[in-house]
Order: structure tokens, then C-alpha cells, then sequence
């Protein structure tokens, strides 16, 4: 192999030096692009890179003054719910209940209180928590009841203060009591109400479905299965294609689970952007290392000829032109690698002063694009030398 490439020789060392600089630039760019796309997705959504838990956004109707005056207007139709179902993403969706029927709150004693309320319920599955008495069954006066952790807030720190009455813990709420009327007149009953949990996700007051259903057919007034406001499961409740249905449609939900969209379109724009200019070096500098090597080929096309003649393989001819550009595009990889590998320790390092965790070492991700795209090139270097040298021969 030495005489061999004694007689081929060598074309200049500088176009050589440029070619292979040019290509660890555009290795290096292109899987920081893609390490860095990985790790922004990974800051914008922490929880998603720990646990597969869902997310649960609950979509109204935007009330408008043309609305004002008909609320059959701010109920869903079962078209509406069906194209909802149907979108990208969704994992499931399901209608939030609402009573039809007059509730009253109240109890005696230094915490003295009466109330209308409102009740919603839901399948037991949407709930973020997992109550033990959250049953109930016909005849049953002990209705179980869970509150809005927000609205024991407002009680402890607006209304509490302001008026001079004691602060309430999620425990103390929980051992009292009151009774709750439902239904009007003659036609209503009474229950024992007792506070059995707080949900962190939903600003409502939900009961047991099976009780809902109940006091609806027994005491409740107006549409039966007139629906204001669904449940959607989602693992991307900031999907770009998700928001803008929801504009589009003039539907609302919880702001602070759609303001990522925005930043999460930049981040696609910009980290495409630098992959696309990591990717056209890449290439220039890959077409720069074949027209080096067809020069090579065709420079040395009589001493070709004659080394065949002497019966050199084209096999080994090829493997001549080959197999010390695939080298060196290993040492390029490598390299590539562990600048990407070295730039990622650095970063993670830095963030971790800043309590933001991430991976000290290269995604998968990168790896799989190194290993693609490493592959593409050496294919096509080696059928692109194999077809030219059979050109010569």
C-alpha cells in the first residue's frame, strides 16, 4: 500500500487542511444544533423529561357581549366537542358536569357562613388526586366534597385578614362539617357536606359524578347534557397547532400552559435556522472532498491503466482513494463529538447554578445524527469513487 501510494502521490496539503476543517465546522454546528434543540425542549418542559404525566387544560367558551343574554351560546355542541376530540395530540377529553339545581351552604357556630354554591364533577381519572371517601351512593347523607386549594387561599389571605376571622389549614377544613341544601321548595334535600381534599388543578367545587348525576335527574332544571366546559389530556398543551385551534375558535383555557407556545415556535425557527447552515456547510465542505478526490483520480488516470495492467484489483485502487478519507472522517467524528460532549459539561454546569438540570452529556439524539449522517457521507463517498474510477478503467 505504501509503494501504491508512492506512485498514485498526493494532491496539495492545504486543499486537504481546508476540506477537513470545513467538515468538522459542519459536523461541529449540526449536532450543536441538535444537542442545544434538546436541551431548550428540555428547560421549557421539565416535568416532561422526568415523568409521563399529562397535562389537563379546561376549555370554555370566550364570553363576548353578543353572548350576553343567551347562555345556550357558551355550551358546546356535540360537533365542536367532536372536532376537539379529534385534534393532534389529544389524549383524551371528557365534559366537566354542572349542577342544574339551587345548592345552599351553611353551619352555625364562631365560623358561621351560608352560601350559594355551584358543584361540577368529572371522571374519577381527570382528578389530580385520589380522595379515600371520594364514593357515594343513593340514600347516602355524607356528600364528599373537594375545594380549589385557590379558593382556601383567597378565604386565608383576602377574605380572613380583612375581616378578622381565623386562618383556615387544609387539615382543619377537612374535620368540619356543614350542611348543603340541594333543589328548591318542597322538592329538596339535605346533606352533610364534608371537605375530603383540594385539587391543585381545577378552580371549582366537585363532587362524586354518581351524585351529580343523581340530584341532576332528580332535582335539576334545563338541558340535560348541555356541556360549557371540557377536560383535554394532553402530553403538549403548548403545541403550536393546539393554540391557534383554540384562537382560532375563540376558545379559552389556562394562559400559563399556552404561553410556551411562542417561545417554543422561536426555538424550532431559530435551532432550524443554524441546522440549515450547519447542514449547507456540511455539504459544500463533502463536495469540495469529492471534486479533491475525482482530481486525485483523474490526475493519476494513466498510472491507473498501468497499475491494472500489473493487476491491482479497481477493489484496491478504490480502497487507495477511500480508506484515508474514511479515517480521517472518523477523527473528524470523534472530534466533533467531544467538542459537543465538552461544550454540553460546560453548560450543564453553568445552569446548575442556576437550578436548571440538565444532562452533562450528549443526547441521543446527537448521536443518532452523527451516526446517520456519517453514514450517508461514507456511502456515497464510496460509490462516487468506485463510479469514477470505472469510468477511467
Amino acid at each position: 500500500m505504501g509503494m501504491l501510494k508512492s506512485i498514485l502521490g498526493m494532491a496539495s496539503l492545504r486543499v486537504r487542511v481546508f476540506t477537513n476543517v470545513a467538515l468538522f465546522i459542519g459536523f461541529l454546528l449540526l449536532l450543536l444544533s441538535v444537542q442545544l434543540y434538546v436541551d431548550a425542549l428540555q428547560i421549557l418542559h421539565p416535568d416532561k423529561q422526568k415523568n409521563s404525566e399529562a397535562d389537563f387544560l379546561v376549555v370554555n367558551k370566550t364570553i363576548t357581549n353578543d353572548m350576553m343574554g343567551r347562555p345556550e351560546a357558551s355550551y358546546f355542541t356535540p360537533a365542536e366537542i367532536e372536532a376537539l376530540r379529534k385534534l393532534k395530540g389529544i389524549d383524551g377529553l371528557s365534559q366537566i358536569t354542572s349542577n342544574r339545581y339551587a345548592i345552599e351552604a351553611h353551619t352555625l357556630g364562631e365560623l358561621a357562613f351560608s352560601s350559594q354554591l355551584f358543584f361540577e364533577s368529572m371522571p374519577d381519572e381527570y382528578l389530580d388526586i385520589t380522595p379515600k371517601k371520594w364514593t357515594w351512593q343513593a340514600g347516602q347523607k355524607n356528600l364528599p366534597i373537594v375545594l380549589s386549594a385557590d379558593f382556601l387561599n383567597l378565604y386565608n389571605f383576602g377574605f380572613a385578614l380583612s375581616q378578622g376571622l381565623p386562618q383556615l389549614s387544609e387539615e382543619t377544613i377537612q374535620t368540619l362539617s356543614f350542611s348543603v341544601r340541594v333543589g328548591n321548595g318542597s322538592a329538596s334535600e339535605e346533606y352533610i357536606g364534608e371537605v375530603v381534599g383540594f385539587t391543585q388543578r381545577y378552580s371549582s367545587v366537585l363532587v362524586p359524578q354518581s351524585f351529580m348525576q343523581y340530584a341532576n335527574q332528580q332535582y335539576g332544571q334545563g338541558k340535560s347534557k348541555a356541556c360549557s366546559r371540557l377536560i383535554l389530556q394532553t402530553r403538549e398543551p403548548d403545541q403550536p397547532e393546539l393554540v391557534q385551534y383554540l384562537k382560532q375558535h375563540h376558545y379559552a383555557t389556562q394562559n400559563d400552559k399556552l404561553k410556551l407556545s411562542r417561545i417554543r415556535t422561536i426555538v424550532d425557527m431559530v435551532f432550524g435556522a443554524g441546522g440549515f447552515v450547519a447542514l449547507f456547510i456540511l455539504i459544500l465542505s463533502f463536495m469540495v472532498l469529492l471534486l479533491y478526490i475525482r482530481l486525485l483520480i483523474a490526475e493519476a488516470s494513466h498510472k491507473l491503466e498501468l497499475l491494472t495492467l500489473l493487476g491491482y484489483t479497481p477493489s484496491r485502487l478504490q480502497k487507495h482513494f477511500t480508506g484515508g478519507s474514511i479515517k480521517i472522517l472518523g477523527l473528524i467524528l470523534i472530534m466533533s463529538m467531544l467538542g459537543v460532549a465538552a461544550l454540553q459539561f460546560m453548560l450543564a454546569s453553568t445552569l446548575k447554578h442556576y437550578f436548571i438540570e440538565l444532562s452533562f452529556w450528549p443526547a441521543w439524539q446527537t448521536i443518532l445524527v452523527l451516526l446517520l449522517v456519517a453514514s450517508c457521507i461514507a456511502m456515497v463517498l464510496r460509490h462516487n469513487v468506485q463510479t469514477v474510477i470505472a469510468k477511467y478503467l
